[in-house]
């Protein structure tokens, strides 16, 4: 749908999209407000070409870069040199040869993200964006910083952007989808590289918010070519699902392609919802950005435990009216590399203070308390300490304190503490340390 009328220009700026990228094959969902699905780009408009080849290529003759199907055909008959691996190489931070020049992968992979987003700007121009999730076979610290810097030779500067794994890109498509088909687990099987791989959604509904995970798996028996390949499919399934209750299953990916597999469908059919498709995960990033921009009762309701994100609530105990409580600093369900707050606070009479760690996955809430030594004396309630709190890992929570003082009364003397804890099994922490300077979690965001 093209927003046409000039009145509608600026609801434009409340679009969001979501980018599937892999080093095999990218692809574009969008969402316009007031349209309750997105939309996929394809690149035939009469039909549903939707993937992209992650691909580039430079002519022999000339310095013209062409990409996806037209640098696979180019490829084929020798008009270009061809880059491809694009994702993989601008996470190992590679120098790409490409025609006896060599260029930096990252570059190479910012020009195909250019290139691939020019195909979303009849629609929507990528500038007006309000939100843009990238979802990737995996999150890594690498992966993030090669998309970040990727993404920063765009100039979106208007975007809030965001990357995600792919199986969080699954939590995503199904909380946003009509509740009968998630109301029990849901099979997902991708058969788009070589051999299956499947995520299980799954729900607890007894937490609040409903704690959801998806566990991944690879089942290399399954392997495109084989003879009894149905068969093999057959057994893998009924293994898998075994006593669970499966409402729905999703089968994507290229290799399911043909009728070679009818036996295992008739098996899968059987009180189950079965869909075909090959446009989940760009969709599932679609939906991540509306729900982030936009939240609703239905992403405030449930909240993605995957591996990639903190499996705890962190907060810091403080006196409010008399009163002690707890005030949330962390949120279970973010990514690690996204969870950060800052916040001030008093001391009370001794110079300590205590965070609470309450695991949504099972575990004990357990107290730590952070003594900060070397302090000057003062009253109850006259040094106010500036907290900066992140992740260092997954499971390693990271503190940064400040003494700023009580105004001229007691002068700040901006002693500074590290300390981390681990929020993992093993409980192991460090005793704070001075220092002078500190150290800020990476984001995946853009700046002039």
């Amino acid at each position: 749908m093209f927003l046409e009328h000039r009145e509608k220009e600026e609801n434009k700026r409340q679009a969001t999209a979501g980018y599937d990228l892999t080093d095999a094959y990218a692809q574009i969902s969008y969402c316009l407000p007031g349209e309750p699905c997105p939309k996929t780009i394809s690149l035939q408009a009469d039909q549903e070409q939707y993937l992209i080849p992650a691909l580039l290529g430079r002519y022999t003759d000339q310095d013209l870069w062409v990409y996806g199907p037209k640098a696979q055909a180019a490829a084929a008959t020798g008009e270009v040199f061809l880059a491809d691996g694009l994702l993989t190489k601008a996470a190992h931070q590679e120098m790409v040869e490409v025609g006896g020049q060599n260029y930096s992968s990252v570059a190479l992979l910012s020009l195909f993200l250019k290139r691939t987003m020019s195909l979303l700007a009849p629609i929507v121009r990528p500038e007006r964006l309000q939100a843009l999730v990238f979802s990737v076979p995996e999150v890594s610290v690498p992966i993030l910083s090669a998309v970040t810097d990727a993404v920063g030779m765009l100039g979106l500067k208007n975007a809030s952007l965001f990357l995600i794994g792919r199986a969080e890109s699954f939590f995503y498509y199904n909380i946003c989808q009509p509740e009968e088909l998630w109301k029990q687990d849901v099979l997902l099987c991708d058969f788009s590289g070589t051999f299956l791989h499947t995520l299980l959604f799954t729900a607890n509904r007894k937490t609040s918010p409903v704690a959801c995970f998806v566990e991944e798996a690879d089942w290399k028996e399954v392997a495109a070519g084989r003879e009894d390949l149905d068969q093999c499919f057959l057994e893998t399934m009924k293994a898998l699902i075994g006593d669970r209750n499966v409402s729905c299953v999703y089968l994507i990916g290229e290799g399911f392609l043909g009728e070679w597999y009818q036996e295992s469908l008739r098996f899968l059919c059987q009180e189950r919802r079965v869909f075909l498709g090959n446009n989940l995960y760009s969709k599932g990033a679609c939906y991540a950005a509306r729900q982030r921009m936009t939240p609703g009762s239905v992403s405030e309701g449930y909240v993605f435990l995957g591996k990639d994100m903190l499996k705890a609530n962190i907060s810091l105990y403080v006196e409010k009216r008399g009163q002690d409580s707890c005030q949330p600093l962390l949120d279970a369900g973010t990514n690690w590399y996204d969870a950060k707050a800052e916040i001030d606070f008093l001391l009370e009479e001794e110079n300590r203070f205590s965070l609470r760690i309450t695991p949504l996955n099972g575990g004990e809430i357990r107290d730590v308390e952070i003594a900060l030594t070397g302090l000057p004396q003062r009253p109850a309630r006259t040094t106010r300490i500036h907290l900066q709190i992140d992740m260092a890992d997954l499971t390693t929570l990271r503190l940064n304190m400040e003494d700023f003082g009580f105004g001229e009364f007691f002068p700040a003397t901006h002693q500074f503490w590290e300390k981390t804890i681990s929020i993992g099994e093993k409980e192991k922490e460090t005793a704070p340390t001075t220092s002078t300077t500190a150290s800020a979690a990476m984001q995946l965001s853009v700046s002039e």
